[in-house]
């Protein structure tokens, strides 16, 4: 079997939607585990300190709308419409708290693989949106997503890979499980 790179037009499920590879520009992936450093008369030794110091998935995304946005991303400050208007709003309050209500499973996948085997997982995602868009005649509006990698209940903070170690896998992003890949 030939050995293929890891390549091609992603999609990030976040909680039980998905944001798909046309709506997205890169995503970096940052995975740093952190160090110590000793200093003494022989010198300054640095290792590992097998933990982590940053673990976040950045990307721009390009939404259709403001009420897009709120509705499929930043759930917990969305209204929604109501009577004749078709989109809803979203409302920065100084009275809100951080964005910790906007958290759940990311998943990063590679829109031509029929598994899991390639992909990227977050146990879960504390979402940070910064918003600065750029009115031009040039570019699309875009807003910045910072998905904050938190441990789930049993520690575990992200996983390489497939989330099934017996049976050829897929994130599912409606269930927000993995879940077998049905034979051909």
């Amino acid at each position: 079997m030939a050995l293929r790179t890891m390549e091609g037009a992603a999609e990030v499920a976040f909680r039980d939607g998905i944001i798909s590879a046309d709506m997205l520009s890169e995503i970096a992936i940052v995975l740093n585990e952190g160090t110590r450093s000793r200093t003494t008369l022989a010198g300054t030794f640095t290792t590992p300190s097998g933990t982590l110091e940053e673990s976040t998935a950045t990307t721009t995304l390009y939404p259709p709308s403001w009420g897009w946005l709120g509705e499929n991303i930043i759930r917990s400050r969305y209204n929604a419409p109501s009577g004749t208007q078709d989109e809803g709003n979203i409302i920065w309050n100084a009275n809100n708290c951080s964005g910790v209500i906007d958290l759940g499973p990311l998943n990063i996948h590679f829109v031509c693989e029929d598994d899991d085997n390639k992909d990227v997982f977050f146990y879960n995602a504390q979402l940070q949106v910064n918003i600065a868009p750029t009115y031009n005649e040039s570019d699309p509006l875009s807003v910045e997503l910072v998905f904050h990698a938190q441990p789930d209940e049993n520690g575990n903070v992200y996983r390489l890979g497939t989330g099934d170690l017996t049976h050829k896998s897929i994130w599912n992003p409606a269930t927000e499980e993995t879940e077998e890949v049905a034979s051909s």
